[in-house]
């Protein structure tokens, strides 16, 4: 069986958004950006961590296009792409349905 350059992209995007949202602390950084926009100095203070430190989270995230960022004057306030986010989770479960449908493994 061999995978069509469009299936490897998709598996390619859904291993950056899985990747992304592996790690505790970005999993609490997308749960709080469900619920209200902030900005890296707004996220440091909640979670006790240098800007440089959520700088560096944030852009995991902006990388697997879970998150938006805006500008608000002179800051940028990051939240979550709800529309790519439920647009991964249609892929997963594409990807579960065709991978897995029927299979003795699963």
């Amino acid at each position: 069986m061999t995978i069509a350059a469009k299936d490897t992209d998709a598996f390619k995007d859904l291993g950056h958004c899985l990747t992304a949202l592996g790690d505790p602390t970005r999993q609490q950084i997308m749960m709080l950006l469900s619920r209200q926009r902030l900005n890296v100095g707004e996220l440091a203070e909640r979670f006790h961590l240098s800007r440089p430190a959520i700088s560096h989270q944030i852009k995991v995230l902006l990388h697997a296009g879970l998150l938006v960022q805006e500008r608000e004057g002179r800051e940028r306030v990051y939240r979550v792409d709800t529309t790519r986010c439920r647009g991964f989770v249609d892929r997963l479960q594409r990807f579960m349905n065709t991978c897995c449908s029927g299979k003795a493994c699963c």
